[in-house]
């Protein structure tokens, strides 16, 4: 049900919040596009992800009966090396094209993180992924309170024709529990994890010898709109690479299929098996390409970041930073680098 936020009637402007989004939201979300300086491209199959949000809060603002924008926060808890906390991820902040530069996304993300602090019990972490270069977005945050914690970087892992390695699988649910057991212990150094779409859809995939899981990651499959690319590397991939006879295998711009990946999972030593572990990802999917996003301080960004095996798409684009912004509310310390990021978060 929905609940009146505010109003202003001298604007003629109303906020409403609604653990559901509205059609005119998903409509909105669907137009929206997304990235500044870095890649620019749209999400597609909103309605059904909207639906999979964990505690989803939507915020519209109501411009008379237009809808002028829309806000999410998805509440969740979050665990830091000191314990966990409530956490509240923004995301989806759209302002459609008629009503912006009136401040209304500033309005939204003001409005909704002051509702939330007057609703819930303190304590509270807000924290939201905006790209670097994106200053506006960058700038509302600012405004909104919240300050900059940690780095995030998109890391391109691509292959033409990907191959399968035998030790290769589908992690069962008889083994899941034992999985996230694991998967806590490794990321316990870590802030902000949260492991709510783990195991989305059984795609956890494993490489295994001698029946002991030696690496793991969670793979979630996506589709993008891909709107334009900076520098001529990003021209290189929208416009040429789409019409060269076996390049095109790498991105198709109108319908980019690809894995978003978290939860990555290596036994100390064997870093290097999480390649052969991505490419039998790519093969299991029929996908040529693979997107994760990893603090920039973690070991693991470390080393595929120097691997020098990470294949074509990456060597092509241009690098893309994301910044982790948060606001603490009755909390007296930021949580510690490195940063997990989800990947339903991400995408």
């Amino acid at each position: 049900m929905a609940h009146l936020v505010f109003t202003d009637a001298a604007r003629a402007l109303r906020l409403v919040v609604s653990p559901q989004a509205s059609p005119q939201s998903v409509a909105l979300l669907q137009q929206t596009t997304y990235g500044t300086h870095g890649p620019q491209y749209g999400h597609t199959g909103q309605a059904e992800k909207v639906a999979r949000i964990t505690g989803p809060q939507f915020f519209e603002l109501w411009k008379g009966d237009e809808l002028a924008g829309t806000y999410c926060l998805s509440e969740r808890r979050v665990h830091t090396p000191a314990g966990p906390v409530p956490g509240y991820y923004g995301r989806y902040l759209a302002v459609a094209a008629a009503h912006r530069g009136h401040g209304y996304g500033h309005l939204l993300k003001q409005e909704a993180v002051r509702y939330i602090e007057r609703t819930r019990p303190a304590p509270q972490l807000f924290y939201s992924y905006i790209e670097g270069a994106n200053a506006r977005s960058l700038q509302i945050s600012a405004r909104a309170g919240f300050c900059p914690l940690a780095q995030l970087e998109a890391l391109a892992f691509g292959r033409l024709y990907p191959r399968r390695d035998a030790r290769f699988s589908q992690l069962p649910a008889a083994g899941q529990p034992a999985l996230r057991a694991r998967l806590a212990a490794a990321y316990q150094a870590h802030s902000l994890v949260q492991f709510d779409h783990l195991f989305d859809g059984n795609n956890y995939f494993v490489l295994r010898e001698n029946g002991e899981i030696i690496a793991g990651v969670q793979a979630n499959p996506v589709r993008w709109r891909i709107v334009a690319m900076p520098g001529l590397s990003g021209q290189l991939l929208l416009r040429v690479l789409p019409h060269v006879p076996v390049l095109k295998r790498l991105i198709n711009p109108a319908n980019h299929q690809f894995a978003a990946l978290e939860a990555l999972y290596v036994q100390p030593g064997r870093e290097p098996v999480l390649l052969a572990l991505l490419e039998s990802v790519l093969a299991h999917f029929g996908f040529t390409s693979a997107l994760m996003m990893l603090d920039t301080t973690s070991p693991l960004h470390r080393y595929l970041k120097t691997c020098g095996k990470l294949g074509w798409l990456q060597a092509l684009k241009q690098p893309t930073y994301s910044q982790v912004l948060v606001k603490l509310n009755g909390l007296f310390s930021m949580p510690p680098p490195p940063l997990y990021a989800s990947a339903f978060d991400y995408t």
